[in-house]
């Protein structure tokens, strides 16, 4: 029978290990899982969000502070070359040698040169050329040591582009060089050595041009500093010149790769095109790519070098002049891809971890909730159940039977159709209840109510109104034989020996039938013509059906 099955503990205290309970908590337990997981998983987005976004956001100002510095740092280099040029454009051993000075002149420049040299390791040769090009002082310097060379080593050097560069240029010009390696016996260097050649133009005390002062410059000294300066930054730092050829790579092997036919394809114009020409067209800037963020600035050396020139002469001077009309660097940092989305993963992976350990707890907590709620719903049913359900047999009781007749009678009227009551009081129960005991009373009653439910269909209502009687309300009956016919089942089922676990108990049923609307408009009338048709089948004898004009059902 439904409640009984469904609440068999009706008043009592709900047992731990009630089923009912485990199941409910176990669906009230996955929404609850559900709401914290879209919770926690749209949090966690938005936190990715904010905190990738914040990272972004630092480490695009920190590459361009850090870039800042790096050009700073080229330009302060730039600048104590060039300062060092004018001093030596206008020491005086130089003015007395070109003044017809003699060998004791030469000799004097010779030690302010050595001198220099010893304090600028990176300075491998410091010249005095003649407008000649012939070689007139020459100071090398290698490994740390510094040595000027005899004048049977001096050379002409009037075939060389940057002695005819240099020596156009007018007072106060600053000469720069392409940054290449240096080459001896017309071979590359090994290990390699990144050259500058810096110079000025010299000018004799009758404003005569006379030669120029050169510098060859260890262009490794500037590389180290720039890539000192930025090792703070997470990106990669490139310097590139204005062919867009690795000058400073992250990959040493791919730098300078204009100096040999079989590597004139390595340069980063060709392996990134889109970022390179990106960079020339914005000068300056940072933008991201599928290879990663890239912050970059032009560096025009030459610019710098003629305005502090200038600036040390007072007044602007023109004729600068390069290996190149526009000479520039590009000075590059690149934050590769897999540094940004390494960064994403990890965040990602925090966010996951922290979450997952959120979700456990909220999970153990969630579970606890999931189970009081489960037994505070099984509990509030139970309440529910004992104010609609009879506790013996688990039909519906007085009230909600009533409150069912209520409904189907408005039903009934609405679409004029028929309703029938049956109303049962079982015949010989007191006699099994004295005889058997209690408990075979209450078996007996709970078979009863079994045995009814079982005889009609699941749209009907089989209630307990008390004691031993019963009542069927049938809905939708078609006339009043098939209420008769029902009420003729029920009397005949109710013959037949009921087994019960003390002994076999045999009963009869009285039972009376009213129907909606030959017999009444009203519940209370409906029910009232029924009980006085069953008292008229135990007038007649018991274990009989009868109408509520009194007549038979079988007759009817």
């Amino acid at each position: 029978m439904f409640f009984k099955m469904h609440y068999p503990n009706l008043i009592g205290r709900l047992p731990e290990d009630d089923p009912r309970i485990l199941l409910g908590a176990i669906r009230i337990f996955i929404v609850l899982l559900l709401i914290i997981g879209v919770l926690l998983t749209g949090g966690g987005a938005v936190i990715h969000l904010i905190e990738n976004g914040n990272y972004l956001g630092g480490l695009r100002t920190t590459e361009s502070t850090s870039l800042t510095l790096q050009e700073t740092t080229i330009a302060r280099e730039l600048d104590h070359i060039v300062a060092d040029v004018l001093f030596l454009s206008r020491q005086n051993e130089l003015i007395r040698l070109l003044d017809g000075g003699d060998a004791q002149a030469a000799r004097a420049m010779e030690r302010e040169y050595l001198e220099l040299a010893d304090s600028r390791e990176d300075y491998d040769q410091v010249r005095y050329l003649d407008a000649d090009g012939l070689e007139r002082v020459r100071v090398n310097s290698r490994n740390g040591r510094t040595s000027a060379v005899p004048e049977s080593g001096l050379r002409d050097r009037s075939d060389r582009y940057y002695f005819r560069q240099c020596l156009g240029l007018d007072k106060g010009g600053i000469y720069l060089s392409p940054m290449d390696l240096n080459v001896e016996d017309g071979l590359v260097e090994q290990p390699v050595r990144p050259m500058l050649r810096i110079g000025t133009p010299v000018f004799d005390a009758a404003g005569r041009k006379r030669g120029i002062i050169l510098i060859n410059y260890n262009a490794r000294t500037l590389l180290d500093r720039i890539l000192r300066t930025g090792s703070s930054a997470e990106g990669l730092t490139m310097l590139l010149n204005g062919r867009g050829y690795w000058l400073l790579a992250p990959d040493e092997t791919r730098e300078w790769g204009f100096t040999a036919p079989e590597t004139e394809d390595l340069r980063f114009a060709t392996e990134r095109p889109d970022e390179w020409r990106q960079m020339l067209d914005l000068e300056r800037g940072q933008f991201r790519t599928d290879n990663g963020l890239f912050t970059f600035a032009t560096v025009r050396p030459m610019a710098e070098m003629q305005a502090f020139s200038s600036r040390l002469h007072g007044a602007a001077q023109d004729g600068a002049q390069g290996a190149e009309p526009a000479y520039f660097w590009m000075l590059v940092s690149q934050v590769p891809a897999a540094t940004l989305d390494r960064h994403a993963r990890t965040l990602l992976f925090k966010l996951l971890l922290g979450g997952g350990l959120l979700l456990a707890l909220f999970a153990f907590g969630a579970w606890h909730l999931s189970l009081a709620l489960s037994r505070r719903r099984l509990f509030q049913e139970q309440l529910l159940a004992a104010a609609m359900f009879d506790a013996l047999t688990g039909l519906p009781n007085r009230k909600l039977f009533f409150d069912r007749l209520e409904a189907s009678l408005a039903l009934s009227v609405r679409y004029d159709r028929r309703l029938a009551l049956l109303y049962i009081d079982l015949d010989g129960f007191k006699v099994v209840n004295d005889t058997m005991g209690h408990a075979a009373g209450d078996e007996l009653l709970r078979r009863v109510g079994k045995l009814l439910t079982g005889s009609v269909r699941k749209s009907d209502t089989v209630a307990r109104l008390g004691g031993d009687e019963f009542v069927v309300m049938l809905n939708e009956v078609t006339n009043l034989g098939d209420a008769a016919l029902v009420g003729e089942k029920l009397v005949s089922a109710l013959r037949a020996p009921i087994v019960l676990k003390t002994g076999t108990a045999t009963i009869s049923a009285s039972v009376g039938v009213s129907v909606y609307p030959e017999n009444g408009a009203s519940a209370e009338l409906l029910v009232q013509k029924a009980d006085q048709a069953m008292y008229a089948s135990k007038h007649m004898g018991k274990s009989t059906c009868t109408m509520a004009d009194s007549s038979r059902c079988a007759d009817a």
